[in-house]
């Protein structure tokens, strides 16, 4: 029989988890595995667990369940930013370019800069007829936690201010063939894991700002705030993020939602 597979993608958070979770892993028996864009179609193709961006694990949704044991959150400061060529208060209407971002970074996106900068946004991504207008543009992970400014907008944090919502960016897909004996040592693994984490921002977040000019104080509230269970403020705060940012995708019943070790 084949290991079972844990699936991460290789967003910034992505890469820090995997150091604590793949030694525990391969010692239950797990494989660890990363891709830089995944998406619901792979995890489809290489059934298991995932930490998948929020838009794509709904896409699963009611094949798989959503595991309430975790999920990336952000609320004061977040790896989804706004840069704009002026301050938003100068600007009236504007395209947005969010090219390279994952789904949950652009439904983030499209659910904020309108109502919280009061912008009208004639266009998204390539759309025609607003090429004289100015062009905002979204970024992710390390390109942005670049000092923020008149310029330079935390768009988790505006979320936050405007829905009193986390802004999760990812959750927990649970394919239907796992047995629960396979998961709960998982789920045990997950449950210590927002302590380890958080004792080691400090740390962590040194180590990424030697390589890379960022926010090092943004950067260690991203880490210890990252990591949550599916509380029913999460729930909700997932269910406002797809009724406003239009995706389409319908809301996700609450039995779909449990936990590893049931």
């Amino acid at each position: 029989m084949p290991s079972p597979v844990f699936w991460l993608d290789e967003s910034l958070l992505g890469r820090v988890l995997a150091p604590f979770l793949r030694p525990v892993l391969e010692q239950m028996g797990w494989e660890l595995r990363q891709q830089r864009d995944l998406t619901a179609m792979t995890v489809r193709r290489f059934p298991g667990l995932a930490l998948l961006d929020t838009i794509e694990a709904l896409a699963l949704v009611p094949a798989y369940a959503l595991a309430t044991d975790l999920a990336l959150v952000a609320q004061h400061a977040s790896v989804v930013a706004l840069e704009t060529p002026d301050r938003p208060d100068r600007i009236g209407e504007a395209v947005v370019m969010s090219e390279g971002c994952r789904p949950a970074s652009r439904a983030l996106a499209r659910a904020t800069i309108e109502p919280f900068f009061g912008l009208r946004i004639r266009a998204w991504d390539g759309e025609q007829g607003a090429d004289a207008l100015p062009v905002l543009r979204v970024h992710e992970d390390e390109a942005a936690l670049g000092p923020l400014g008149e310029r330079s907008h935390d768009l988790g944090r505006a979320w936050f201010v405007l829905t009193g919502q986390p802004f999760v960016s990812h959750l927990l897909v649970v394919a239907p063939e796992l047995p629960s004996d396979i998961l709960r040592p998982v789920a045990s693994l997950l449950q210590v894991l927002p302590e380890q984490l958080a004792g080691r921002a400090a740390e962590i977040a040194a180590e990424l700002v030697a390589a890379r000019p960022l926010d090092a104080g943004r950067l260690r509230v991203v880490l210890t705030e990252a990591l949550s269970v599916v509380t029913p403020k999460v729930r909700k705060a997932v269910d406002e993020l797809v009724r406003r940012s239009g995706s389409g995708l319908r809301l996700p019943p609450g039995e779909i939602y449990r936990p590893l070790a049931s």
